[in-house]
């Protein structure tokens, strides 16, 4: 969970990245969630410069900040991210 999100106590929300099935380019990026318009714009620039997830693991995401949300979901598609303590890689 986004510990930004735990902070402002407002955790309802979702991010889902759609990645095509052979590089792990991202296709899309959609959010639901209060601050997704303040959250949207690396999405755009990732389905823009056809980034991939690991760009998006690799990049700095300043904590605590809403923007780690992107990282997290990046993240998910190769760990739990429940089971991630803050501030780990």
């Amino acid at each position: 969970m986004c510990q930004k999100a735990s902070i402002i106590s407002n955790t309802k929300g979702v991010i889902k990245i759609l990645i095509d099935s052979e590089g792990k380019t991202i296709l899309g990026v959609h959010i639901l969630a209060p601050h997704a318009a303040d959250l949207i714009h690396e999405g755009v620039l990732a389905v823009k410069h056809k980034l991939t997830i690991d760009d998006i693991i690799d990049t700095v995401h300043v904590f605590p900040t809403l923007s780690e949300s992107m990282k997290l979901a990046a993240q998910a598609f190769y760990k739990d991210i429940g089971s991630l303590s803050c501030c780990t890689e």
